[in-house]
C-alpha cells in the first residue's frame, strides 16, 4: 500500500473555514452539539470490551464504533485538544489491534476460516478511515502504518471477499461496498477504487424505480446512508469516480421518506422530548427519522430542487429543534437514526430552499412502487392511512418483509391506532411471530376443522398466512442483475376525488393454495371514517380470521367490546371498530397479548424492544368454513368523546350500511360484488366506485359532489 493522500476525502478547507466563520444559527448550534456529543465520551474508553463508564449498556463495542471515531475525528479536525488526541489515539489504536476474528463481528456472525466481513467490518472501516483522513497526526508514523495495514487486511479484504463470496442484491451488499470503498478512499488506493466502484453503482438498482425501497423504510435509509458515505468519500478527492454514483436513486425517494413520516410526541420511556413516529412495515422501527447526514447529502447534492428542498424540509423538521437528543450510540446501524460527522460539512454548503411536503406539492393519496400507500386529510391534519399495499413491478430489494400485505395502520390526532408490530431483536423467539401475518391487521385463514377457541388456543391456532421469506434478487456472472423478485401481491388502484379516496390492493398469491382472491377496498372519507371491504374466493372452504392490532405501547388504552365491535381509546382519541355483517354479530376473541417494539436493538429485552401487551390483538372469524365470502369493516377515528356518538345501521338493502355522527352521515351499498359496484353518499354528494376488470377500479363524484366535513 502506497500513501497518495493528497487532500481530505472529508472536509475541504473551504468547508473547515465556513464551519468555525459562519454566523449561521442553525451551523453554530449543530457545532456546539458536536463538541457536547465529544467531549461527554472522553471520561471513558468508549471501544472497550468492558463498557463500564460508558453509556453503552450491554451494546457491544461494533455498533457506536463507527460514529465514536468518525464524530471525534471532525471534531479534532476543527478543535484539536490534548486530550481529545489522546482519547482517539487509545480508542483507534485499540481497534485497529483487536484479533481479526474481532472485526468480524460478534458471535452470530460466521467465524469460520478464511475470514469473511459482515456488517461490523464495514463500520468499523468507516469509523477508522475517518481517523485516518481527519486526524492521522495523533498516531505516529509508525502508528499510521499499523492502523493503515489493520484497515487493509482487517476491514477492507474482509468486506471485499465477503463481496465475492455473495451474488445478492440488497442492504447488506451496499453496506459491504461502501466499507471497502471509503477505507480504499482513505488508503488512497485509486486501483482498488477502480475496481470497486462497479460494484457499489449497481446498488442503485436496488431501490424501486421511484426511489422507494422494498426491505423497509428503515433499511432503504440504512442502505441510502451507506452509499452517501461511498459518495462523500470520492466527491471531495476523486470526484470522476464519485460521478459514476446515482444519488437519484434515493434521492428521488425523498417524496415517500415525507409520506411515511408521521408526527413528533413524546414516546414512553424515551423521555420528555418529542420524537419522530413512523410508518414502519416491514423490519422498521416505528421511532424513525431519516439520517440527517443522509437528508443533507441529498440537499447539497441532488440535481432535482424540489426533492432536494425536501430533504432539507425534512432535516429542518427532524432535526434542527433537537440537536442533542439522544441516543447517540445506536444511529450507524439504523437501530434509532441521528446525525453524524458529516452535518456540519454538508451545513457548510449552499443548500436549497426548505420545502415542506405541502410546498413540494406531494399529494394527499400517494401510492409507491414498494405498495407503500398513504391517505391524509390534509399536511397537517387529523388523521392518516397507511397501507401495504402490493408490488405491481415487484420487489427490487427482497428481504427484512413480513407478512403485511393488505394490512395498514390508521392514525388520529397523532396517535397511532391501529399499529403495525415492527422488529424486535433477530435472535428472540418472538421475531418470526412478530412478522406473522396474524399480527398485523390484515386476513389469515383456517384451513383445517379446528376454530379459535379456548383463551388458552388463542394464541397456537394453525393458521395459513403469508409468505414473507422471498427468493434473493441475484448478480448474474456478466455483472447483469437479475429481475425483481415477486412478492404475491398487486396495488389495483389508489384514487383521490375530493376528500374521498379509493384503495385497492390483492394479496391472494401470498399465501398460496387454496386462497385464490383476496382483494381489500379500503374507502376513505375526510379524517373520520374509513370503509373496509373484503371479498375472498378460495378453491376449497377456508374460514377468514380478520386481525386488528391495537396500539398499548404505554398501557394507556382503554378498551371496549360488544358484539361485532372494538372500540380503543387513548390520550384523547380513539377508533371504533365494527365488523359488519348483517347474520350475525360475533364478539372479537381477544385480547391477546401481543407486542410492539419501538426500535430495533441487537441485545434482547433492552429499551425499544415491546413487553407482552404493547399490542392488543383482536380477531373476528366466520362462523363456518366457506369458499367465497366478503365482509366490510367500518372503522371511525375521532375524539374519545364522541365515539359514543358515531352509530352504525344496516340498510333496508342487503350489503348496505350507514355510519352517521349528527349531521354528518355516510352510506355505503355494495349492489355488486364482482364486478364491483358500489355506492357511497352523504349528505355532500354521490360517489361511484366501478371495478371495470382484474386491473382497474374508478372513482367517480356524481352530480359534483363534495364531501363536506
Amino acid at each position: 500500500m502506497e500513501a497518495v493522500q493528497t487532500r481530505s476525502i472529508f472536509l475541504t478547507a473551504s468547508e473547515k473555514e465556513a464551519i468555525l466563520t459562519s454566523s449561521d444559527a442553525v451551523l453554530a448550534q449543530f457545532r456546539a452539539a458536536l463538541a457536547q456529543r465529544v467531549t461527554a465520551r472522553l471520561a471513558a474508553p468508549a471501544l472497550a470490551d468492558d463498557p463500564a463508564g460508558t453509556d453503552r449498556g450491554r451494546l457491544g463495542w461494533w455498533y457506536p464504533a463507527a460514529e465514536y471515531l468518525s464524530d471525534a475525528a471532525m471534531e479534532h479536525a476543527l478543535a484539536p485538544t490534548a486530550a481529545l488526541a489522546e482519547w482517539l489515539r487509545e480508542e483507534t489504536l485499540r481497534t485497529a489491534r483487536r484479533p481479526v476474528a474481532d472485526w468480524v463481528g460478534p458471535w452470530f456472525r460466521s467465524h469460520s476460516e478464511p475470514f469473511t466481513g459482515h456488517l461490523e467490518t464495514a463500520h468499523l472501516c468507516w469509523g477508522v478511515a475517518a481517523v485516518l483522513d481527519l486526524a492521522s497526526e495523533v498516531l505516529s508514523e509508525d502508528e499510521q502504518e499499523e492502523v493503515r495495514q489493520a484497515l487493509h487486511e482487517k476491514g477492507l479484504m474482509l468486506c471485499q471477499r465477503w463481496l465475492q463470496q455473495n451474488t445478492h442484491l440488497a442492504n447488506w451488499r451496499g453496506i459491504m461496498a461502501s466499507g471497502a470503498i471509503v477505507a480504499a478512499a482513505a488508503l488512497g488506493d485509486e486501483e482498488l477504487l477502480d475496481e470497486l466502484l462497479p460494484d457499489l453503482a449497481r446498488l442503485a438498482q436496488a431501490f424501486q424505480p421511484d426511489g422507494s425501497y422494498g426491505e423497509s423504510l428503515q433499511y432503504g435509509n440504512y442502505l441510502a446512508n451507506a452509499l452517501m458515505l461511498a459518495y462523500e468519500a470520492l466527491i471531495r478527492k476523486y470526484p470522476g469516480h464519485a460521478q459514476q454514483l446515482d444519488v437519484a436513486a434515493y434521492g428521488r425517494g425523498m417524496g415517500w421518506v415525507a409520506q411515511s413520516m408521521l408526527y413528533r410526541q413524546p414516546l414512553a420511556g424515551w423521555g420528555p422530548e418529542p420524537r419522530a413516529r413512523a410508518v414502519n412495515f416491514n423490519d422498521s422501527a416505528a421511532l424513525f427519522r431519516p439520517s440527517g447526514d443522509l437528508l443533507l447529502h441529498v440537499a447539497a447534492r441532488y440535481s432535482d430542487t424540489v426533492a432536494a428542498g425536501l430533504a432539507r424540509g425534512l432535516f429542518q423538521e427532524y432535526y434542527e429543534s433537537c440537536p442533542t437528543q439522544g441516543p447517540h450510540n445506536l444511529a450507524s446501524f439504523g437501530f434509532i437514526n441521528d446525525w453524524g460527522f458529516l452535518t456540519l460539512p454538508l451545513l457548510a454548503r449552499t443548500l436549497p430552499v426548505v420545502l415542506t411536503p405541502e410546498q413540494a406539492g406531494l399529494p394527499l393519496t400517494a401510492a409507491y412502487a414498494n405498495g407503500n400507500t398513504f391517505v391524509r386529510d390534509a399536511w397537517g391534519g387529523k388523521s392518516v392511512l397507511a397501507i401495504q399495499g402490493g408490488m405491481n413491478e415487484g420487489c427490487y430489494a427482497p428481504g427484512h418483509l413480513q407478512g403485511d400485505l393488505n394490512s395498514f395502520m390508521l392514525t388520529y390526532g397523532q396517535e397511532r391506532l391501529l399499529a403495525d408490530p415492527g422488529h424486535s431483536c433477530y435472535r428472540n423467539l418472538i421475531h418470526g411471530l412478530e412478522s406473522a401475518t396474524q399480527t398485523h391487521n390484515s386476513c389469515t385463514f383456517l384451513v383445517e376443522a379446528d376454530q379459535l377457541g379456548l383463551q388458552e388456543d388463542l394464541a397456537k391456532i394453525k393458521l395459513l398466512e403469508q409468505r414473507n421469506v422471498l427468493a434473493r434478487r441475484l448478480i448474474q456472472s456478466d455483472g447483469s442483475v437479475g429481475r425483481p423478485v415477486e412478492r404475491g401481491g398487486r396495488l389495483r388502484a389508489a384514487r383521490r376525488v375530493g376528500d374521498v379516496s379509493l384503495v385497492v390492493s390483492e394479496a391472494a398469491a401470498s399465501y398460496g393454495h387454496p386462497i385464490e382472491e383476496f382483494t381489500r377496498l379500503w374507502l376513505q372519507c375526510g379524517p373520520h371514517v374509513t370503509f373496509v371491504l373484503d371479498r375472498i374466493q378460495a378453491a376449497e372452504p377456508v374460514s377468514t380470521v380478520w386481525n386488528w392490532l391495537i396500539n398499548n405501547q404505554d398501557d394507556a388504552t382503554q378498551i371496549g367490546t360488544a358484539p361485532g365491535q372494538v372500540q380503543a381509546t387513548r390520550h384523547g382519541v380513539g377508533l371504533r371498530l365494527w365488523h359488519a355483517s348483517a347474520k350475525h354479530s360475533p364478539m372479537p376473541a381477544g385480547p391477546v397479548y401481543s407486542y410492539l417494539h419501538d426500535a430495533y436493538h441487537p441485545e434482547p429485552a433492552q429499551l425499544g424492544e415491546g413487553r407482552p401487551g404493547s399490542g392488543l390483538l383482536f380477531r373476528f372469524t366466520d362462523p363456518a368454513p366457506t369458499r367465497a365470502t366478503h365482509r366490510l369493516h367500518v372503522l371511525v377515528a375521532d375524539e374519545a368523546k364522541n365515539l359514543a356518538v358515531w352509530q352504525l345501521e344496516a340498510g333496508p338493502d342487503p350489503d348496505s350500511w350507514t355510519v352517521r355522527h349528527g349531521a354528518q352521515e355516510f352510506t355505503l351499498h355494495l349492489p355488486q360484488l364482482t364486478l364491483l359496484r358500489l355506492h357511497l353518499r352523504t349528505a355532500g354528494g354521490h360517489w361511484l366506485v366501478e371495478e371495470t376488470d382484474e386491473f382497474d377500479y374508478r372513482l367517480t363524484a356524481l352530480d359534483g359532489s363534495r364531501l363536506t366535513i
